[in-house]
Formats: structure tokens, C-alpha cells, sequence
């Protein structure tokens, strides 16, 4: 019988890769998998809003072509009436299909930003902030420690000596400089007019036959203008202190905490009546479509695989949820998960022969906005007390703990990636159980699993029943089950750098109270 468990191990390797040379997964990336795949309905993440505008040309032609359709078949004599109200529906159409866009992207936005624990099975932090609102606290909190030194005196010396040719004791050019920047004008002048000559002789056939003997003068008037910049305008010592003087360093810590902000500023997009969220986006494109690009085959072979990978070590194995027959499952509530009120039932199996197919593909999640360098830059704090590696301690083995200050971690890992499949084709022997019990389950609606891929039955009102169909197959030696629809099955997520390096604290001290002024003693 097919193992749920040794699929769900051959799908975390084919997640995060395995190095050729040591057989073993990164250290810094886990996989967690839902105790039940959540079906991914095409309607409610198609064509999502995008800041390109790449979503409207897929919106405009869907609303193009239902006013075609209204139209077809209006009396000639009525056509000119029929296109104005059709115009005007039009106009509506494309704006609720903006609005749909808008929300195919919330939807999107909202499942990459969960924060959940470092663990196989996954679980989200449901008291804790999400991921984009705690990096907007990280960056603001973040505060650089000058490093106390200074360039030596030699060094010193020479950003003088550089400044020196451009600037004099009282702040004003040298003359030097103005004398360069005289003649580089002259010379871009010049280059400017042959350029301009040359654009109007193309135009005319006359002036481009005689174009190789007047458009001597003008490249000689180039490289007149030139010589004089080499030799009277002080270029070569001029560029020399330029370029030192360009050249001397900022503290990293300073630059990154400054572009980590303006990375965050510039990503932010305005959704009607939900504020400022950051652009985020997930390739490829169109993850949500069973007929998208991306995906791959899981067939017998890849089960039957006898090479062994090694991954690390993670806080607990699959969760004993997690099974490998059929299950029939109880309601879900708000937050996709099912009632802890209402057990699984075990639909009695004993299914000999069992093989699964399926499709999976890997979506990467994009963002723009969350520069996690600055996690890697050694000398800045988190303003207040907090201590070093409250954000992440950097191992696979930190442990989100609320009610514990000292192992409070802010953000120890992130999700990066979506492990997707579809089409999954489970077949077994004819007369291996009776499928009375779940053929009744699934026709009547209930929410079935094959160990924790989604069978059957409504994941909740905008899901399909449609995608998940079960099948008699007519051939008397086999039946089987088909899972057409897209679903969402685990996440892979990164480990985040040990950050910061730096106790809050040892550079921070308490206020100190204002003196009162005399007028306010009175």
C-alpha cells in the first residue's frame, strides 16, 4: 500500500533540493504540511491585481467579450440603443472585475503572510502579528552602533588633498573645476551638433550622399573639444578626485537599515477599505491553475526510489494526524482547520495494491519589500529592551514561546515557497474493501482525506465540489478516486539569520526626567 508518509518525505526533498556533493537538504529551510490540503479554487486567485497592470488586459477582453455576447442577435434597428446601455454595463463590468483582481490578490497576499512554527506539521501563530507587520517593526526598530573609528591619518591626508582640487578653504569651486567644467560642455556641445547634423541628413537622400565629407567638420570639432578638455580642462586630476572622494564607505548597518525602509515605503500598495499592504507575488504567474506551467509528475517510480536523502533534524515528526488511509473528516472552522469537537472517522480500508499519481509544483513567493540582508550586518539593535537573537536565534531548533521574554523570537523563519498538487489519481484492487462507506461520504458532501491530501466534500462556500469527483472506474478489476482541482498541500520556509547580534539594552538607557522650569513651579 502507498505510504502518505514516504510521499510526503519525496516531496520535501523535490522542495528544497538536495546538494550533489553531501546528499543532504539545506540547513536552513524546513517543510511543513497542512494536516489537510486546502483546495485552491482558480476563481478566487485568477489574474490577481498587479501594480505593472498586467491584469488588465485579461480583465479588459473578459469584459469585451460579454458585451459581444449581449449584442449578438439585437435587431439591426436597435443596435445603436443596445450598444450605449452595452457600453454602460461594460464600463461596470470592468470595474467588478478590477474589484475581483483586487481580491484574488488579497486572497494570494493572505497565504503567504502567516507567521507559523518551526515544524513538520504545519501551525500558525494565531496570537502572533504577520510577517509584513513585524518586519515593519524590525526596520523601524532597527538602530546602527557607529563603530567608533576613523580613517588613519594617511587616509585622511588624501580625502583632503582630493577635496582640495575641487573645493577651496571657503566652499567654492577651484578653478580647476570650472575650467573642467567649461570644457566639458564645449565638448558635449560639440557632440551634440554632430549628432543633431547627422539625424538631418538621414531624413534627406542629398545630404546623406554628401554626409562623408561634411560630416568631417563636425567629428572634427568633436575631437578639438576633446583635446582641450584633456589638456587644458584638468580632466584626468579632476576624475581622480571624484572618483577617491565617491569611493570612501558609509557603514553597511547605516545603508541597509536606510534601503530595508525604502524597499518596505516603495512596495506598499493601497487596498480599498484594507489600508497599505506591501506588493507581494508568486511565481509562477498563474500557480493557481491546474493548467499552468510548473508542474511535475509524481508517478510509482519516484515512490519505489531506494536513494535516501538526508534532512535535518526538525522540533517534532508529522503529526500522528497525519494518515495513510481514507478519513472521513469533521467541519472546518474560521481558520481552516477542523473542529477538535468533531473526530476523523476512519473509513475502514484494506486496500492491497494501492498506487497514487499526482502532479506538484513549487511556487516561490516574491518579496520585494523584505530586504533580510540587514539580518546578516552585525552592529545594530532593536530600540528598547530587547536582547540579541529576538528576532531568530538562526537554528532549526528555536521555539516561539509568548510567555517567556527570553525566548521570545519575533520572526525565526519565513515562509518562501507553496507545495502544490493536482490531478491525484488514487487506484486500488477491485474487491480489496468495500467503498460503500466512502462512495456515501463523498456524494453526500462530506469532507474526505486520503491522509492529508483533500479527497472530497466543500472546503468552505467558494470552493468547487466540482474539481473533486469520485469515480467508478467500469473496468471490474480496478476502482479508483480522481482529485482533479488544484490544492495547496505544505509550505517550505527559510530559517532566518541569528539577529540582531546586539543587545538593545547595553546602548540604551532609561529617560531622563526634564528639569521644571521656575514659571512652572509658581
Amino acid at each position: 500500500m502507498a505510504d502518505v508518509f514516504k510521499i510526503l518525505e519525496d516531496l520535501k526533498w523535490k522542495a528544497v533540493g538536495v546538494d550533489p556533493t553531501t546528499g543532504q537538504v539545506p540547513e536552513n529551510q524546513f517543510v511543513s504540511f497542512l494536516p489537510i490540503g486546502l483546495p485552491i479554487p482558480e476563481e478566487d486567485f485568477k489574474n490577481p491585481w498587479s501594480p505593472t497592470q498586467s491584469n488588465l488586459k485579461e480583465s479588459m477582453d473578459e469584459a469585451k467579450k460579454s458585451r459581444q455576447a449581449s449584442e449578438s442577435g439585437t435587431d439591426p434597428a436597435q443596435t445603436e440603443a443596445a450598444s450605449a446601455s452595452a457600453m454602460i454595463e461594460e464600463t461596470m463590468m470592468k470595474s467588478a472585475l478590477i474589484g475581483r483582481d483586487m481580491m484574488s490578490y488579497l486572497q494570494t497576499f493572505s497565504l503567504t503572510d502567516t507567521k507559523i512554527s518551526i515544524d513538520e506539521t504545519y501551525r500558525g501563530w494565531p496570537t502572533a502579528s504577520k510577517v509584513n507587520d513585524t518586519w515593519y517593526a524590525i526596520i523601524n526598530g532597527a538602530n546602527a552602533v557607529p563603530s567608533g573609528l576613523e580613517l588613519s591619518d594617511e587616509l585622511q591626508k588624501a580625502v583632503k588633498k582630493a577635496e582640495r582640487v575641487l573645493i577651496d578653504e571657503e566652499g567654492e569651486e577651484t578653478k580647476k573645476y570650472e575650467r573642467y567644467a567649461q570644457y566639458r560642455e564645449e565638448y558635449y556641445d560639440a557632440v551634440r551638433e554632430r549628432d543633431r547634423q547627422y539625424a538631418n541628413a538621414i531624413s534627406d537622400p542629398l545630404k546623406m550622399n554628401m554626409w562623408p565629407i561634411q560630416g568631417k567638420v563636425y567629428q572634427d570639432d568633436v575631437d578639438y573639444a576633446w583635446d582641450k578638455w584633456q589638456s587644458r580642462g584638468y580632466k584626468q586630476e579632476i576624475e581622480e578626485a571624484e572618483a577617491f572622494l565617491s569611493s570612501q564607505g558609509i557603514d553597511p548597518a547605516i545603508l541597509m537599515i536606510r534601503r530595508a525602509k525604502t524597499k518596505y515605503e516603495t512596495s506598499l500598495i493601497n487596498m480599498p477599505s484594507i489600508g497599505n499592504i506591501p506588493y507581494t507575488f508568486i511565481t509562477p504567474s498563474k500557480w493557481y491553475s491546474k493548467n499552468g506551467p510548473g508542474w511535475n509528475t509524481y508517478t510509482s517510480s519516484d515512490y519505489n526510489s531506494k536513494t535516501n536523502y538526508s534532512t535535518q533534524k526538525t522540533s517534532t515528526k508529522v503529526s500522528s494526524d497525519v494518515k495513510s488511509g481514507f478519513f472521513l473528516l469533521g467541519k472546518l472552522d474560521a481558520g481552516m482547520n477542523y473542529s477538535k469537537d468533531t473526530s476523523k472517522k476512519e473509513i475502514h480500508t484494506s486496500m492491497e495494491g494501492l498506487t497514487i499519481t499526482f502532479s506538484y509544483c513549487v511556487a516561490n513567493i516574491n518579496r520585494p519589500w523584505m530586504d533580510t540582508s540587514l539580518l546578516n550586518i552585525g552592529n545594530w539593535f532593536l530600540v528598547g529592551d530587547y536582547p540579541k537573537q529576538c528576532i531568530s536565534s538562526g537554528s532549526i531548533d528555536q521555539e516561539f514561546s509568548i510567555d517567556n521574554p527570553n525566548e521570545f523570537v519575533l520572526l525565526p523563519s519565513v515562509v518562501t515557497s507553496l507545495i502544490l498538487i493536482k490531478d491525484v489519481k488514487i487506484r486500488w484492487k477491485s474487491g480489496s474493501f468495500d467503498s460503500t462507506e466512502l462512495k456515501s461520504a463523498v456524494e453526500g458532501g462530506g469532507n474526505v482525506s486520503f491522509g492529508n491530501i483533500f479527497a472530497s466534500g466543500h472546503a468552505s462556500a467558494s470552493h468547487r465540489r466540482e474539481d473533486y469527483n469520485y469515480n467508478s472506474d467500469l473496468n471490474l478489476n480496478s476502482q479508483g478516486l480522481d482529485i482533479d482541482g488544484v490544492q495547496l498541500i505544505g509550505y517550505v520556509s527559510s530559517i532566518m539569520p541569528l539577529s540582531p547580534k546586539l543587545n538593545g539594552k547595553d546602548y540604551t538607557q532609561k529617560k531622563k526626567d526634564a528639569p521644571v522650569k521656575e514659571e512652572d513651579k509658581k
